[in-house]
């Protein structure tokens, strides 16, 4: 019996330590990412900042989903790109035989509403009915035909949608209806639908639609229209992440909510705030998760990410050593930024920034080292040498920054001023301004000295040829004369 015993314990720590190790792969395929800074409900999810479209965070953000009712969001762009937000529309039979469970209830035959009233109605009250009405009547604007049926129009308008998706560069989507529709051919990405997203928020009047937390109105905005029915609409956003909504976020200016069963409730939400626009998009995350999920994204964004000025044209980046300048100036020459760089990166991006500052060969000196046949940089104290002549404004280098072995930025460099080369005129120069300005001075009197001991130098130098020759003339003088001898 013990054996026995011994033998389930052993198989039940075998079984559970491998489905433990197999979970914890799970975890991983699903998720190859680095760790997550924070909890998520969402299966995908993507942080990007609207104004450089650069991604912050991404979770699964270019797996296929299935997006719902944030379809809206481009049918809202494809409608802005043909229609006229004042022009008047008159609702036909497109609104009727709708699939099941996708009647909105929103729109009668035979009213008329204006196409800013009827965007409402789609972003708002996230009307399945206004999306078939707005692709209907772009459809027969694009193709001069006000006969063409729903039926043809959608699958034009899908087409629109499309053609603006690969425009932005959604190339991982495809929409088959102007409202979220579930179709194993209608679906996008979190990666994509934050593209569209950012598009959308782009067009101002979309953009004020999408904060607008109600609706209450006109359908014509108190326009008069015969022979049709004007009706007053109250409706109020599903979105809760809008200020005044339930699990409200102060920065939060949208954008649209989504849900089908296959889809699961979904959000694509944009916020403001110290600079910073964001775009988030979580797909599948049940209720009040999506929302949780949202503020999330969001507080990671705002509070670790912001617009850094790393250099400005101009800025004093360091000095370099010249060598050969010409006497009397110094040998040290500013290095000037040429352009200004500036990027959106979190607090650790920023302060592990490395500048490598690189020189142009042609102004360095070489210097042979011992027995060597290359020529390597001659270094003082750290600074690396160039060789005057140097004009002011001449681009000297460059210099690039990294983050870890990825170039961030890249730029010339500068001289402050102009170092010219030391010759033997420029000392003579040197030398005689240094005496003419100093002349009554202390400074003057090495100057002084020098003088009178050259004139000194040349009095005796005069004064001992002078001897020397006198010398000459008296051993001439006092030379025996020789004797000439007789015959």
């Amino acid at each position: 019996m013990r054996k026995i015993l011994v033998v389930f314990i052993l198989v039940l720590s075998f079984v559970l330590s491998t489905t433990i190790t197999y979970a914890a792969f799970d975890d991983y395929e699903n998720d190859p990412s680095e760790e997550m800074p924070f909890h998520l409900d969402a299966t995908a999810a993507i942080l990007i900042e609207a104004a450089t479209g650069q991604v912050l965070f991404g979770h699964n953000e270019h797996e296929r989903r299935y997006p719902a009712s944030m379809s809206k969001i481009m049918t809202a762009l494809v409608v802005m790109d043909h229609l006229d937000p004042d022009e008047i529309i008159i609702v036909g039979p497109e609104i009727h035989n709708m699939p099941a469970g996708y009647a909105s209830m929103v729109h009668v035959e035979g009213e008329a509403l204006t196409v800013r009233v009827l965007l409402k109605a789609l972003m708002i009250r996230s009307g399945n009915e206004t999306g078939r009405i707005l692709a209907l009547n772009v459809i027969r604007r694009t193709e001069n035909n006000p006969d063409i049926s729903y039926e043809v129009a959608k699958r034009l308008f899908s087409d629109l949608m499309n053609e603006r998706a690969y425009e932005l560069g959604a190339t991982n989507s495809n929409f088959d209806n102007p409202y979220g529709l579930h179709s194993t051919l209608h679906f996008t990405t979190a990666y994509d639908l934050a593209l569209i997203a950012r598009a959308y928020m782009d067009v101002p009047l979309l953009a004020e639609i999408a904060g607008m937390y109600s609706f209450v109105g006109s359908g014509t905005g108190g326009r008069y229209v015969a022979d049709t029915q004007v009706r007053d609409f109250a409706w109020t956003n599903t979105n809760q992440t809008l200020p005044m909504g339930d699990f409200g976020h102060a920065h939060v200016t949208g954008i649209k909510t989504g849900f089908t069963t296959p889809a699961g409730e979904c959000l694509a939400g944009a916020a403001s705030f110290g600079g910073l626009s964001l775009i988030t998009i979580v797909f599948d995350s049940e209720s009040p998760a999506r929302w949780h999920d949202t503020r999330r994204l969001l507080d990671y964004g705002f509070n670790n990410y912001s617009f850094r000025q790393v250099a400005r044209a101009g800025d004093h980046l360091e000095d370099v050593q010249i060598s050969n300048p010409r006497r009397g100036e110094v040998d040290i020459l500013p290095v000037l930024a040429n352009e200004s760089f500036g990027a959106l990166m979190s607090h650790t991006q920023y302060v592990n920034l490395t500048r490598v500052i690189t020189y142009n060969l042609a102004l360095t000196p070489p210097v042979r080292r011992y027995g060597d046949d290359d020529y390597e940089y001659d270094y003082d104290n750290g600074l690396t040498r160039l060789q005057a002549p140097i004009e002011q404004g001449d681009h000297i280098g460059r210099v690039a920054y990294y983050y870890g072995e990825e170039l961030i930025f890249e730029s010339r460099l500068y001289a402050a001023y102009t170092m010219l080369e030391r010759s033997f005129d420029s000392d003579m120069d040197y030398f005689i301004s240094q005496f003419t300005d100093n002349i009554f001075t202390l400074r003057g009197l090495p100057y002084w000295l020098a003088i009178i001991g050259t004139l000194l130098g040349i009095i005796g130098m005069g004064w001992a040829l002078a001897l020397r020759r006198k010398i000459k003339e008296n051993d001439r003088w006092h030379k025996p004369r020789p004797r000439v001898s007789g015959r």
